[in-house]
Order: C-alpha cells, then structure tokens, then sequence
C-alpha cells in the first residue's frame, strides 16, 4: 500500500517542479510518508517511519544532508503539502518565534534584544 502511495507522490512530483531527478523525487516522497506517519517534525521521528535497508543514523544524516544541500520552493512545498490535507476547514497555525540569535548560540544576546525593543 505505501509504495502505491510513494508511486503516486512520485508521479505528482513529475507535475510539480519541486524536485529534477528521481532519486530526489524518491527522498521526497519518503521523507513526506514518513512525516505522515510520525506526525512530528524532528528529523529523528521522520528517520524511523523511513523505510529503508540503511541504519537509522545513515537515514537521519540522509535526511539532514539533504536539507542542508537543497533549495527549495516553498510555494511549491506548500502546494504539495496542502495535497494531503482533508478538503475541510483547517486552523493554520505560525509560529514567529525570533529565533535568528538563538540559532548561532547567542541566546544572552536575544534576551537583551527583546529587552531593549520592548517598552
């Protein structure tokens, strides 16, 4: 059943320009089913619901490395995401946590930046 469904991400791919090759096409349509399936967001969670022959560890460096070196049109992201979605109503949520200080490990930092701009 899942490699029917991985098939069709595959094809939908095909239509979309979010991925050139295949083998993308197929991280993609792998990374998307496993975070169906793990409902979370952190690569770790993803690595499981992978299926794959390779160790989780080499899964979850698959999944960074290709985050790392991938340039994405989120237009595109969104547009394949909002394919999975139920055709109702839908909350959307955002979080806008300033989170660029805090990124680099310069938590103390962003604290004094909140402090400052804030009356």
């Amino acid at each position: 059943m899942k490699q029917i469904i991985k098939d069709e991400i595959i094809k939908l791919l095909g239509k979309i320009p979010l991925a050139t090759n295949l083998a993308r096409k197929k991280f993609i349509s792998s990374f998307l089913l496993g975070l169906l399936d793990s409902r979370k967001v952190q690569f770790q969670e993803i690595a499981i619901h992978i299926e794959s022959d390779a160790k989780l560890e080499s899964v979850e460096r698959n999944i960074q490395s290709f985050f790392k070196d991938y340039k994405f049109d989120y237009q595109q992201v969104c547009l394949v995401l909002l394919l999975f979605l139920p055709q109702k109503k839908l909350t959307l949520s955002i979080d806008r946590t300033d989170r660029t200080a805090d990124a680099v490990g310069l938590w103390g930092l962003s604290v004094q930046y909140f402090n400052d701009s804030c009356p």
